[in-house]
């Protein structure tokens, strides 16, 4: 009896020394944390953001792009330390109570071709766009020229498909025949080359050759973001299993710092604090 009590001490204590060891070597080149998730995230703050905290902390992060519902996965699986997630996390994800920080705010703008003499759209026509009920400019007023819906691909459970899904579509599916790219920036590429091209992207991916328009009358502002006016205002979030400790805290903390926040702003974000 006293034999099995020394062993199950001894693996008590060997696992407690791992754990231990894993703790105070997170961020190392060994054992760098595991950011996976959103996009817009990882290729607009990110870049900024880790060199700093790197040359700060000399710490490592690790940045994979599998979009927001897998790299959530991937931290609820254990498989990474903090997903990036650009949109409002649903009941089923919340039921696992996973860490929840908001580091700023994004408008979803809506991008035409720059030649588009189009103005404005309102909820209404942009859920006829993207479910294929409207298919010609003509339609909405504009030149008869036939419309180019693109996104991102609609399985890809990526943050930007999902947001519009929800926030302009209202749940309704996209249109069988709409273009589909791997990222925002093919989007707007495509945009940009096409007349009838329109595209939902993050206000932060402006290229040449495309500009937004106003949804519902109001443009994607900082004003109308922060004031939660704009209809495609989505916030930007880091979510891990649990509350972060250690390295994975100061993460969070130097996103939240002014140093921090003042990164997510230049990039062309609206930041929290």
């Amino acid at each position: 009896m006293r034999r099995l009590a020394c062993a199950l001490a001894l693996a008590a204590a060997a696992l407690l020394a791992a754990a231990c060891t894993r703790t105070s070597d997170e961020g190392s080149a060994a054992h760098p944390l595991v950011y996976d998730g959103s996009t817009s995230i990882s290729n607009r703050i990110l870049p900024d953001a880790l060199a700093r905290f790197q040359e700060r902390t000399g710490l490592l992060v690790q940045v994979r792009t599998s979009g927001a519902g897998k790299g959530l996965e991937a931290v609820l699986a254990s498989r990474a330390d903090v997903a990036g997630v650009a949109r409002v996390l649903s009941n089923e994800e919340l039921a696992g109570h996973p860490y929840v920080q908001i580091i700023g705010y994004d408008a979803l703008a809506v991008w035409v071709n720059g030649q588009n003499p189009i103005r404005g759209l309102t909820q209404a026509q942009l859920q006829a766009i993207f479910t294929g009920k409207v298919t010609s400019w003509h339609e909405l007023g504009g030149p008869d020229r036939p419309m180019i819906a693109c996104t991102e691909f609609r399985n890809s459970r990526r943050a930007t498909v999902d947001a519009f899904a929800a926030l302009a579509l209202e749940g309704s599916a996209y249109a069988p025949g709409i273009r589909e790219l791997e990222d925002p920036s093919d989007c707007l590429r495509l945009v940009a080359e096409e007349p009838g091209g329109i595209t939902p992207a993050s206000v932060a991916y402006a290229i040449p050759g495309v500009r937004t328009i106003p949804v519902n009358g109001l443009e994607p502002t900082p004003h109308n973001v922060r004031a939660n006016t704009y209809l495609l205002t989505r916030p930007l979030l880091l979510v891990s299993r649990e509350e972060p400790r250690g390295a994975l805290r100061q993460l969070f903390d130097f996103l939240l710092s002014p140093e921090g926040q003042q990164i997510v702003a230049r990039n062309g974000f609206v930041p929290a604090r």
